[in-house]
């Protein structure tokens, strides 16, 4: 139990030394997957911007709140990430920004929710808010987790509509047959 205690004030007290009330991170073009591990005191708002290369893509996500400790030392409540995308001035909330998805929430019930969108080329953000309740300096950690999947080609396509049209075709013969 001792070593559980050190170990979860050593993972606080190097969190605290790179943390901030609110933070932009560029994640540059985004790679096949991108991570981010963030320790946050009280109410917070930060972002995580990024580009899709000209390939069309669908963009995978995960926000997981990582509550640790028996007393809930490190918590965050109210959790929630959503998806955008920069307006004309490519910058953060201009004005002009479009929302991809819907506001996804997470916490430490919420386990691992993942949430899929479909992305043209072009510059996005994540926003992620809500507040740091441990009992350690109202402080909380979270990992957000973003993945590209590339499309399927059209000979996937194909083949599962095919599938799809021999399934349907066996049921209207089972039918037919009762």
């Amino acid at each position: 139990m001792k070593m559980k205690s050190i170990a979860l004030a050593s993972v606080l007290a190097l969190g605290a030394v790179g943390a901030q009330a609110d933070k932009t991170s560029n994640w540059g073009v985004h790679l096949p997957v991108q991570f981010d591990l963030s320790v946050v005191f009280g109410d917070f708002t930060d972002y995580f911007t990024f580009e899709i290369a000209p390939d069309t893509t669908w963009v995978s996500s995960t926000a997981v709140a990582n509550n640790l400790g028996d007393g809930l030392v490190v918590n965050i409540s109210n959790g929630q990430y959503s998806l955008w995308s920069m307006g004309a001035d490519d910058s953060v909330g201009g004005g002009d920004d479009v929302q991809r998805g819907g506001n996804w929430s997470f916490d430490g019930t919420t386990g691992n929710v993942t949430n899929t969108v479909l992305l043209s080329p072009g510059k996005y953000y994540y926003m992620v808010t809500g507040t740091g309740t441990g009992s350690y300096q109202n402080s909380g950690y979270y990992t957000l987790t973003s993945t590209l999947l590339p499309l399927p080609e059209a000979e996937t396509w194909a083949m599962m509509l095919a599938g799809l049209g021999v399934l349907g075709f066996l049921g209207a013969r089972r039918r037919r047959d009762d």
